[in-house]
């Protein structure tokens, strides 16, 4: 059996109502959805060239970087032209692993700075984001944040090219 990435998601559509004189404000599932919503978010490897990579203390700051760097967690040194096949990012709402932060995360996925991108990702303090890539290469992938350092947990399966 080859390696394999399992992810769930799932999202309640929440309003929330106003309070006025006899009640107190209140949250409610939207009207027209009437339901939460979920699935299931699924990658095995192709072969053995396709390999973990996982940092729980992965920087990143105003300047945009790459979001992977370093060895695979079987050795080798990953390249930026290898190919993202699996990717997970969480945004600890550390700047260190104890102290709070509560900047913005930015991915891109074409080598830019997200911070002035529009079409960027956002990562919010203690969010997580997950995908399966077509091909996006290592290099093209980066990270800034909207102030200081953000220390991230960054999991993928990555094609050793």
């Amino acid at each position: 059996m080859a390696d394999t990435a399992r992810g769930r998601i799932s999202i309640t559509p929440v309003v929330t109502i106003a309070a006025d004189d006899d009640a107190n404000s209140i949250d409610a599932i939207h009207h027209d959805i009437k339901q939460t919503l979920g699935g299931k978010l699924e990658y095995a490897a192709a072969d053995a060239t396709e390999k973990w990579y996982y940092s729980t203390s992965r920087d990143m700051t105003t300047s945009a970087d790459y979001l992977m760097a370093g060895s695979f967690t079987s050795g080798g040194s990953i390249a930026l032209g290898d190919k993202v096949k699996f990717l997970y990012v969480e945004h600890t709402g550390t700047t260190d692993g104890t102290t709070a932060t509560s900047a913005d995360l930015y991915l891109t996925f074409d080598a830019g700075e997200g911070s002035t991108q529009t079409d960027s990702l956002l990562i919010s303090a203690g969010e997580s984001f997950m995908c399966k890539t077509r091909d996006s290469q290592v290099g093209h992938i980066n990270g800034d944040t909207s102030s200081g350092t953000i220390r991230c947990k960054v999991l993928a399966i990555i094609d050793d090219l």
